[in-house]
């Protein structure tokens, strides 16, 4: 997905760390279903899991917040899906569809909808559902990030930076069209494992040189910044 961060205005309560833990502790039993993956993720690999809060507030940030995809509807710069009443979800602080900057309908944290949710997506999530939503993908994103990050030789067990930029890229645009940035992850490579042929700055010059970075404006610049505070 979805919206850049030029467009939106980070509202008072976005990126609050108590927020999120609030959020987990009212999902309960259902982060609870998931503790066999989480297990999986933390054996002993360095590797950061999907209840990491730096991961969490920045993708929060970089798709919308309700506060945000509120105003953005309320002035017309994000259409609605089809099939939702945005004004009847507001009203009630739930979480409408919207279409997204590709034009694909969406709902929550840039869940892109596929119809295989166990929740109408059309008639207003609530907060539990949304930050569920939001856990399982960022478990499949993490999968993802780590095995691209293995099929590039990228020694970066307890290398948080680099797992965090790596899984929103796949969060964003998918592992299959992050695979596809062959020159930016060679360089990344390089940098990770130290050989010397290109540093952090090298390879979040080569990420910003892509169709990529210009559709989604200063959240490439974000982004890549955390890697250039490497070198």
């Amino acid at each position: 997905m979805t919206l850049k961060v030029d467009d939106v205005e980070v509202l008072q309560g976005t990126g609050n760390p108590a927020f999120y833990r609030m959020q987990q502790v009212k999902q309960g039993a259902e982060v609870a279903e998931h503790d066999d993956d989480i297990e999986e993720i933390e054996s002993g690999d360095g590797w950061i899991i999907s209840s990491d809060e730096v991961l969490r507030e920045s993708i929060v940030r970089h798709e919308g917040s309700k506060d945000v995809i509120y105003s953005r509807i309320n002035r017309n710069t994000l259409p609605v899906a089809e099939g939702c009443d945005a004004a009847a979800c507001m009203a009630v602080g739930t979480w409408p569809a919207y279409v997204d900057s590709k034009n694909l309908d969406t709902v929550g944290v840039g869940h892109l909808i596929t119809g295989d949710e166990t929740y109408d997506c059309y008639a207003g999530v609530s907060d539990a559902d949304v930050f569920k939503q939001l856990s399982d993908d960022l478990e499949t994103h993490l999968a993802a990030a780590k095995r691209l990050a293995g099929q590039h030789a990228m020694q970066i067990g307890g290398n948080d930076t680099v797992q965090r930029f790596m899984t929103e890229m796949c969060f964003n645009i998918g592992a299959r069209k992050y695979a596809g940035f062959k020159n930016g992850l060679r360089k990344l490579q390089s940098a990770v494992n130290g050989d010397g042929l290109y540093t952090y700055n090298d390879a979040a010059d080569e990420h910003l040189d892509s169709k990529w970075a210009t559709d989604v404006g200063n959240r490439a610049n974000e982004m890549v910044d955390t890697l250039r505070a490497l070198d």
